[in-house]
């Protein structure tokens, strides 16, 4: 199992109004800030870390899998919208459909544009959380 943390390259992929998911099989996503001047292009991440330091972030991200942990071990990831979205749940939604992908399809390739501990640090927990599901 394999998890590449790649930086964004125009040649490389097609972006046009993406957000998170970058090809059609689901195994590149975007983890970074996106393109400022061309948003229309390659839109922030949900899981970008914002005005937050890496080492905020992380533990920001840590209570959110603590914190919807149990409920995902019980329901899945459709628990989480059925029968209503559950509030304050994008971050985690977000890294579990990534964990997900990784479990099933045992690589993943996160892009980042300018933050590379970002994008590591996200890899790391997508890797912890594809090994507890």
């Amino acid at each position: 199992m394999t998890i590449t943390v790649e930086k964004f390259d125009f040649d490389k992929f097609t972006t046009e109004k993406v957000k998170f998911a970058i090809d059609l099989d689901h195994e590149v996503f975007n983890v970074s800030e996106g393109l400022k001047d061309h948003y229309d292009l390659l839109d922030n991440s949900p899981l970008w870390r914002g005005k937050f330091s890496v080492e905020k972030y992380r533990k920001l991200l840590w209570a959110e899998i603590q914190k919807h942990l149990p409920r995902y071990y019980q329901k899945g990831l459709k628990g989480f919208y059925e029968p209503n979205l559950v509030a304050d749940s994008n971050i985690f939604r977000a890294i579990m459909q990534l964990a997900e992908v990784y479990r099933d399809k045992g690589r993943l390739k996160l892009i980042y544009i300018s933050d590379r501990s970002h994008a590591e640090l996200i890899a790391r927990c997508v890797d912890y959380l594809a090994n507890q599901i």
